[in-house]
This record gives structure tokens, sequence and C-alpha cells, in this order.
């Protein structure tokens, strides 16, 4: 069973010219242990699958798998196999680094798990930060939170 399975995956938008298919037919796997780039032009669609794999978007056809859960009908059990890191820098700017952390973890129904936050902060370099308000971090080390709110 692949990682991550990407079925005829399609997508469209109405458009006042019509419906605009951002993605058509898209079908492949990512094993386990395999590391994987998705390049494309602008308006290739590459933000949409990202979109529809992290169950931000429905997919107009097709399905993904993530670990053999389908990110549609079981959403919770398939997100949970699965980090993202976001372009954008989206954070409360008045919670520090561990409650962002918590919080993070929260979503997920992932409660008491300070031992593995501890490991994230030491192994990201961000242990000495851990009370630090966002506000305060500099853009490497909001993203270095962004990769470690995708682990946690």
């Amino acid at each position: 069973m692949p990682a991550i399975s990407f079925q005829d995956v399609s997508k469209s938008y109405r458009t006042p010219q019509g419906d605009f298919w951002a993605l058509n037919g898209v079908r492949f796997d990512i094993g386990h242990g395999e590391f994987f780039g998705l390049l494309g032009p602008n308006g290739a669609g590459k933000t949409t699958l990202i979109s529809i794999l992290a169950g931000l978007a429905r997919p107009s056809a097709g399905r993904i798998e993530v670990g053999g859960y389908d990110v549609q009908r079981d959403y919770a059990k398939a997100r949970r196999q699965l980090g993202i890191v976001p372009q954008e820098l989206v954070f409360d700017p008045f919670f520090s680094v561990r409650e962002t952390l918590r919080l993070q973890s929260g979503y997920f129904g992932i409660r008491r798990n300070e031992a593995w936050i501890d490991e994230l902060l030491d192994g990201l370099g961000l242990a000495d930060k851990a009370q630090s308000n966002m506000r305060q971090l500099s853009g490497g080390m909001k993203r270095r939170v962004l990769v470690a709110q995708a682990l946690v």
C-alpha cells in the first residue's frame, strides 16, 4: 500500500466563461520513505492538489488516500498520517512557541505529548525559544515552528 495515493483526482471551478479544470485525472502514488517534489508552472494546480490532500478543498472527482484512509471519508485518520508546512506564515502572535504546538496537537485530539513537543523543539533548534511569543521570532524561526506543527 502506498503512503499517499492520488486516484483520478479532478477539480473544476465555475467561471463566467464556463468550467475551468485546475486538475484533470491526476493519478500517482508516493511510497513509504520516498522523497517527492511537486513541480510545475504557476497555475498548474499544485496548490489545488495539496489543498485537496490536506482536506481544505474537495475534489470534483476522484479520491486521495493517506495511509489507506480516504481524505474525504476518514478525514481525521488520514490527517493524523500527514504533516503539511504551508506557504504562508500564519500564527497567533501572542502565543508562545510551546502554546502554538500544544494548540496544533489539540486540533487532532492529541493531549499530554509534552515529551514529543520537547523533542521537536530540541531537534529543530527551538528549545531556547519555547516560551517566546511567536511575534518575537525571526522568519526562519517561524518556518521551523511550521515544521514542528507539521510533525506534532
